[in-house]
């Protein structure tokens, strides 16, 4: 139930679903649901103005509605965000070698390094604080300034969230395997823009695909804070389908047949979210009156 900050729903429900399963089999099994949560949480995060965070929150949501632990629901949140910010790295590295090999234009690839290595620095520094015990020491913080025994409670919840955090990054292999599917998914996920390239009669290689797939999530993703990325991803495929000899027309089509997609998956996977939600508030009040 666990996203990257990816555009494109289906492909990253499916790359979120091998961590899901590495995670929560730890801790109980791994539900037929995973599928459909990470579609609601991921259309949640992509549909609604919510600076990016609001489907972090709704799939840890839903990780705890389907049984897994808070610690270890929100523990595969913060493990899973870290993982996705250092594969979407690479990605973005990767598109950024072919679109200088492709067009010969280095102009941008400057502040593309320079964005790459502060995020990167920024969220080393937050594996290392994961690693360390953060949220035992931030409630522990938090205890003291309240002054009352009563927090005390927090600051164990902290420690079980830093033990589930630090259990997770054990698992090398899996955590290996989780990252090499998401990158492999980013990959498959070109063959979307492909597909469109070719029926538009655009520039229909597949590493063009690969170019502005890549290119486009980078400067969406830099620009989280907008809801639902609006303007930014457009004006993406402007200026990277320009460099790659594609004209303006057939950029903004390709952005359109993007948000068509992402409206097609997003609005029905909402409206599942919520049935799911008004069938658990049902029960949980036909239980209470059943008493």
């Amino acid at each position: 139930m666990h996203l990257l900050r990816v555009n494109g729903e289906f492909w990253e429900s499916l790359s979120s679903i091998s961590f899901h399963c590495f995670s929560i089999r730890l801790h109980g099994g791994c539900s037929s649901q995973d599928l459909i949560a990470c579609l609601c949480a991921n259309s949640f995060g992509a549909l609604v103005p919510s600076a990016a965070i609001g489907g972090d929150i709704v799939r840890a949501r839903l990780a705890a509605i389907h049984g897994a632990s808070l610690p270890v629901a929100a523990g595969t949140v913060l493990v899973d965000i870290t993982l996705g910010i250092f594969v979407q790295a690479g990605f973005t590295l990767l598109g950024l070698v072919l679109l200088v090999t492709a067009t010969g234009k280095n102009s941008f690839v400057g502040p593309t390094l320079i964005g790459i290595v502060i995020a990167l620095f920024a969220f080393a520094g937050f594996y290392f604080v994961q690693r360390l015990g953060i949220f035992r020491f931030l409630a522990r913080i938090i205890s003291r300034l309240a002054g009352s025994s009563e927090w005390q409670s927090l600051v164990q919840g902290g420690d079980t969230l830093d033990r589930t955090v630090r259990s997770l990054y054990a698992r090398r292999s899996a955590v290996f395997a989780c990252c090499a599917c998401t990158m492999a998914s980013l990959v498959v996920g070109s063959g979307e823009i492909w597909l469109a390239l070719w029926f538009l009669d655009l520039p229909d290689s597949f590493l063009n695909a690969l170019i502005l797939q890549s290119m486009v999530l980078t400067i969406r993703s830099a620009a989280f804070a907008v809801p639902a990325g609006l303007g930014v991803q457009e004006g993406g495929y402007l200026v990277v389908g320009s460099l790659l000899g594609i004209p303006g027309d057939g950029a903004f089509a390709l952005s359109l047949v993007w948000r068509a997609r992402e409206i097609g998956l997003g609005i029905p996977a909402l409206i599942t979210w919520q049935v799911m939600e008004a069938r658990r508030l049902w029960r949980a009040r036909a239980a209470a009156t059943a008493r």
